[in-house]
């Protein structure tokens, strides 16, 4: 799951490479879940399986969803790496969060 968190921290279109040991995670706590309840261990650790598998399908979901406005993401995140100044990193944040019509004309242009 670290390797995940810490690969999602990457530019966008290499986040998706956090997917796979996430899903890693996620198949392991599984497993953990199962097991420890086969074994009637305590509930306290069915709990902590439970949690840690909870965190990795927000995870999952934090990763994948940029995918879902990928144009609006992806020229966020250009606009902001190609800002010298404080007025221009401000000029992108703006056209970004002018409006909830941004997040949503990527959202049904994307489907």
């Amino acid at each position: 799951m670290l390797t995940g968190l810490i690969v999602a921290g990457s530019p966008l279109p290499y986040t998706a490479v956090a997917v796979v040991p996430l899903i890693w995670a996620g198949i392991e706590s599984g497993l953990s879940i199962q097991a420890r309840s086969a074994a009637r261990a305590p509930t306290r650790g069915i709990v902590s399986s439970l949690v840690g598998l909870v965190l990795v399908c927000f995870l999952t979901l934090l990763v994948l969803l940029p995918y879902a406005v990928y144009d609006t993401a992806k020229g966020l995140q250009d606009c902001a790496l190609g800002a010298n100044t404080a007025i221009a990193a401000a000029d992108c944040k703006s056209r970004f969060y002018g409006g909830s019509g941004a997040l949503f004309s990527g959202l049904l242009s994307s489907g």
